[in-house]
């Protein structure tokens, strides 16, 4: 009760003003459901936009195929002759500049092949060219060789590996060795016989 008495002691022209401040204030913070709202609208405006310009871009094509009709039914082909060739020159630069690339593409994949088949393969489509060309000279499968001097132990890391590994390989091994310039020194009989 004593709340209401200072609200109607209080002069009118502040009570009107308590009640904007309280306004603005519930206003500049939105609640959650709020923002679910605005973005909910936010792209409806946006699908609504985005569905006005496709429909705008198909509305001028429809106009222009419309008045190109219209011309040639008004046998306007001098007109139409002048756009056509005007478009024509636009466009004729960019066709030369991918015709370059692609020839320029076409030789690069072709340089590996012998002269042969640079003639067989250079009217296949570059996609096709470039398959062609990475199953022939791209092998990714590549065989491990290994290019060391062989061991006196027949490729295993000691004499007993390979003794115990392969015996047979072993007696040839050591029928057949040299033993290098100073033979087989520990050997009893020195390979002397």
């Amino acid at each position: 009760m004593d709340e209401q008495n200072k609200v109607q002691d209080a002069p009118q022209e502040e009570q009107p003003q308590k009640a904007q401040e309280m306004a603005t204030d519930s206003q500049d913070q939105p609640t959650q459901g709020d923002v679910g709202e605005l973005i909910a609208e936010s792209k409806k405006y946006r699908q609504r936009s985005q569905k006005a310009e496709a429909e705008l871009v198909k509305l001028q094509k429809q106009v222009d195929h419309s008045r190109q009709k219209q011309m040639e039914e008004q046998n306007q082909w001098q007109q139409l002759a002048e756009e056509r060739g005007a478009k024509i020159a636009e466009l004729e630069p960019i066709v030369v500049s991918a015709k370059e690339q692609e020839d320029a593409m076409r030789a690069e994949l072709l340089k590996d092949f012998d002269e042969e088949d640079r003639v067989t393969f250079s009217d296949l489509s570059l996609p096709k060219l470039k398959v062609v060309r990475d199953k022939l000279f791209n092998n990714s499968s590549k065989v491990a060789v290994d290019n060391s001097s062989p061991s006196s132990n027949g490729g295993y890391s000691s004499a007993l590996e390979f003794v115990l590994n392969d015996p047979k390989g072993y007696e040839k091994s050591k029928k057949t060795n040299t033993f290098g310039k100073f033979g087989n020194i520990f050997s009893p009989n020195r390979g002397d016989s």
